[in-house]
């Protein structure tokens, strides 16, 4: 959830609701001669306040299953989670009077306490990662997708290396690569064929001999750093030694400007290529990081929620029955 103008609605919603709460709370501690009790018809009421709220809570994972359902938009349901939930905490103090407590109730409050923090970090996670997404990653993808946008980077690669060294010896599937329009879609088999034995015509030509001449030992020096510290970068899951040596965008540059010094002119154009996609590359990793953090925190805001719910109805039984 973002906060912006449009949250300044339920801030002042919850905010008067909270207000009413400790408004009807006061005069009940004040008149009741053995002071706020959880047992008490106010203490049921703010406690049946505070569980309808935290059901209402636990909907919302139902909810973003069926995002074209009518009960509402989903973003409403995301506000009302988020507001309610801060005043649920409020209600369930004034149902407890204000006491912590002690054995399951001091463990609800335990959970709650946790459950609260988690969702204000993830709150805050979400309105500070997308615009740290922007500044870092101008080449943004589809997080799915992710997958097959580096095989087709790393096909890309060994193609740019062989117009200079030739057959690189990597027997890998040649994949369909993911373009902003998909991948091209053919209803002709004819038509598909033919276009595919000009694509390996292209290919068996690249790999026959060098499409760009250099000398033999710059030849060399190219595959071997291709091969050995560049290739094994536009792999899923890169060592740590190569996400070291391209981990920021000047050590990448700096790792390709000596490329260039040591390398004839005539081969600048495909390392310039080859930066471009380790660039890529490095962006999609920086955006993987960023995805895990705005969502890891769910693993444990999700399910101590439910735990809660469930203790909560323990609670409440035990509660009611002795």
């Amino acid at each position: 959830m973002i906060l912006d103008r449009r949250q300044s609605r339920w801030a002042t919603g919850c905010g008067i609701a909270a207000a009413l709460s400790l408004a009807a709370y006061v005069p009940y501690v004040l008149l009741s001669p053995n002071g706020a009790r959880g047992g008490s018809l106010m203490g049921l009421f703010f406690g049946a306040l505070a569980t309808a709220a935290i059901v209402f809570e636990c909907l919302l994972g139902a909810r973003k299953r069926y995002p074209a359902s009518p009960l509402g938009r989903v973003k409403t349901w995301v506000s009302a989670h988020v507001w309610l939930g801060l005043l649920s905490f409020l209600l369930v103090l004034c149902h407890s009077g204000f006491r912590w407590g002690h054995g399951l109730a001091g463990i609800l409050m335990d959970l709650f306490a946790v459950i609260l923090a988690s969702g204000i970090f993830g709150v805050a996670l979400q309105n500070y990662i997308p615009r740290r997404m922007t500044e870092l990653v101008p080449r943004e993808t589809i997080y799915e997708q992710i997958p097959a946008v580096i095989r087709g980077l790393r096909a890309e690669a060994d193609e740019r290396v062989e117009f200079i060294t030739a057959d690189l010896g990597i027997e890998e599937e040649e994949p369909e690569l993911v373009r902003a329009g998909g991948v091209k879609q053919y209803f002709d088999p004819a038509q598909k064929k033919s276009a595919g034995e000009k694509v390996q015509a292209v290919v068996e030509k690249r790999k026959a001999s060098p499409q760009i001449e250099i000398e033999e030992g710059a030849t060399q020096a190219l595959r071997a750093h291709y091969l050995q510290e560049i290739r094994p970068y536009l792999t899923e899951s890169p060592a740590a030694a190569s996400r070291r040596l391209f981990s920021t965008r000047e050590h990448l540059g700096a790792y390709f400007n000596h490329l260039r010094t040591i390398m004839p002119v005539a081969a600048h154009d495909v390392l310039r290529d080859l930066e471009e996609i380790s660039e890529e590359r490095r962006q999609l990793l920086v955006q993987r990081r960023l995805h895990l953090w705005l969502h890891t925190w769910l693993l444990v805001h999700v399910p101590l929620a439910f735990a809660f719910l469930l203790l909560a109805a323990v609670h409440a039984v035990l509660s009611l029955r002795y």
